[in-house]
């Protein structure tokens, strides 16, 4: 990817939702638009951080019209998952199966909607490996996951990967009691400089 020209980046994060109050994802993804703002390290890409409602309806409705707005080089999209120890890339997403209420008490209608897996185009293992070579810096370790969870996480990184699964990626992080809102930011700049680095796109 060339660096040279102006481009976006789009991140995501989610609102509260169930016991989370104050969602660690969104909580992260803050920290790191102040990060990228000081680093001043890639000055012509723009980042653009979008808290995200827990609402299946809100995510189909909304994640089409954020691709087509800004025109994003990545997509990282970033939830919190009480079973993470570290950050958690996810591989893949389902197209159907979520039947656990959102925050409007309300599932997706699945009636017409086939089974489907998509797979983001990124490297998930090479990724993971470069962060945990990154350890003593960012103090985040990385794995990968093939279980999104069946609820908004998944949802919302397989609407962005039927958009386009060359520039998507998900990325689940622990709460608070793991990793520190700032400490989990770092982490996810060490993903963003990876993709930066790695991708070509035109």
């Amino acid at each position: 990817m060339s660096t040279n020209s102006e481009c976006t980046i789009l991140v995501t994060g989610f609102g509260p939702f169930d016991k989370y109050v104050v969602n660690a994802s969104w909580e992260s993804v803050k920290e790191l638009q102040k990060l990228w703002v000081d680093s001043k390290e890639f000055p012509n890409i723009k980042l653009i951080a979008k808290e995200i409602l827990v609402s299946y309806s809100y995510v189909s409705t909304q994640i089409p019209q954020l691709w087509k707005k800004h025109n994003p080089t990545i997509v990282l999209h970033v939830g919190v998952s009480c079973q993470a120890e570290s950050l958690t890339i996810e591989c893949h997403a389902c197209s159907n199966g979520y039947n656990r209420f959102d925050i409007d008490s309300k599932c997706p209608d699945e009636a017409s909607i086939e089974c489907n897996v998509l797979e983001t185009s990124i490297d998930v293992k090479e990724l993971c490996d470069n962060v945990n070579k990154n350890y003593e810096k960012h103090k985040c370790k990385a794995c990968f996951s093939h279980n999104a969870g069946r609820y908004l996480c998944e949802y919302i990184y397989y609407q962005s990967l039927a958009i386009e699964p060359t520039k998507t990626l998900f990325v689940h992080v622990p709460d608070f009691d793991k990793y520190s809102s700032i400490q989990t930011a770092k982490g996810l700049y060490d993903i963003l400089c990876y993709l930066i680095k790695n991708l070509k796109y035109s």
